[in-house]
């Protein structure tokens, strides 16, 4: 299926990382680089402190598109928390044009049922492709989304690190991180020129790729920790500062730290360097309990996403 559009206000766009599905219990990345161990040279329960994409080809004996098949059933995603379901579905209905997420999991594809029952059938009806490409892509999910169909409006999902049911498209290890990028730089080299002309004649760049939604829309930035191990979007962040169109904006949500004197968050002063406004909803207690921080996370993702409704609200206004 083929679509293509014109935007008349700058797209409205939620990157969205694990944050969420952590806060009601669901399992983080490094449960699933435990999943797929499969290196019988490692010592069993060893520490590893490399970035994640180099600790997945570590882990997997350099075999990770073998272990995520074996692992494909987990990344289908289990919604038991009905607050987890209510959180979710508030956030469909918060009026994004895109939902851009990093999870391989289909939690928000779920939400959307009334019964919560989903199937590779149903995914399959619900993913689109812009007329960028020909059909669906098999690997890097660049042109191809899902439409999240909730009362009675649709939202675009894109899975750009890929998705579970296609082990192809998972984007984990360093190789596949740089073939993503080598795209993504290439894309918007070509693109540059369609860009200015499109903002000449008063509209916003069509939005053909996860790309496009990212650079052209105000991006808000909820459960997703900015790992500098996500090069591709960090380079996408240096982009979106540079480029000659017009771009969005973008805003990164996370709990105050409490840090020493002397000290500064060095991820969150690089955000603001590359143009990123950093918002802190709440500050959370190190250590304790982990149902205390569980619960602790919950409420900073209440007072997010009211923050992220009434930005929306002013700038759909603009």
């Amino acid at each position: 299926m083929f679509e293509t559009e014109h935007e008349t206000v700058r797209p409205q766009v939620l990157l969205l990382g694990n944050g969420i599905n952590r806060a009601f219990g669901g399992g983080s990345w490094g449960q699933l680089i435990r999943d797929i161990s499969c290196n019988s040279s490692l010592p069993e329960d060893c520490e590893l402190h490399l970035p994640m994409p180099l600790r997945a080809i570590l882990v997997t004996g350099d075999t990770m598109g073998e272990s995520l098949r074996r692992v494909g059933d987990i990344l289908y995603g289990k919604l038991g928390d009905p607050g987890h379901v209510e959180m979710l579905r508030r956030l469909i209905e918060m009026d994004f044009d895109h939902i851009l997420t990093t999870n391989f999991s289909y939690e928000l594809e779920q939400a959307t049922q009334s019964d919560l029952h989903l199937s590779d059938a149903m995914l399959r009806h619900m993913m689109r492709h812009t007329d960028a490409s020909s059909q669906a892509e098999a690997r890097y999910l660049f042109y191809t989304y899902g439409i999240l169909d909730w009362q009675g409006r649709q939202t675009k999902v894109w899975h750009i690190h890929g998705e579970g049911r296609k082990p192809d498209s998972m984007i984990l290890g360093h190789y596949y991180y740089a073939n993503l990028l080598e795209k993504i730089s290439s894309y918007v080299k070509a693109e540059g020129p369609r860009y200015r002309r499109e903002q000449e004649r008063g509209e916003t760049p069509r939005i053909k790729s996860w790309a496009d939604a990212f650079l052209f829309g105000d991006v808000y930035v909820l459960g997703f920790g900015f790992d500098v191990s996500e090069f591709d979007l960090w380079w996408l962040l240096n982009r979106k500062k540079r480029e000659r169109a017009q771009t969005g904006r973008t805003w990164f949500f996370a709990p105050a730290e409490r840090l020493e004197p002397g000290r500064i968050n060095e991820k969150e002063e690089l955000l603001r360097v590359l143009g990123v406004e950093v918002r802190h909803c709440d500050s959370l207690r190190a250590g304790g309990d982990p149902l205390e921080r569980s619960l602790g996370f919950r409420v900073f993702y209440e007072r997010a996403m009211e923050e992220i409704r009434e930005l929306m609200a002013e700038n759909r206004k603009v």
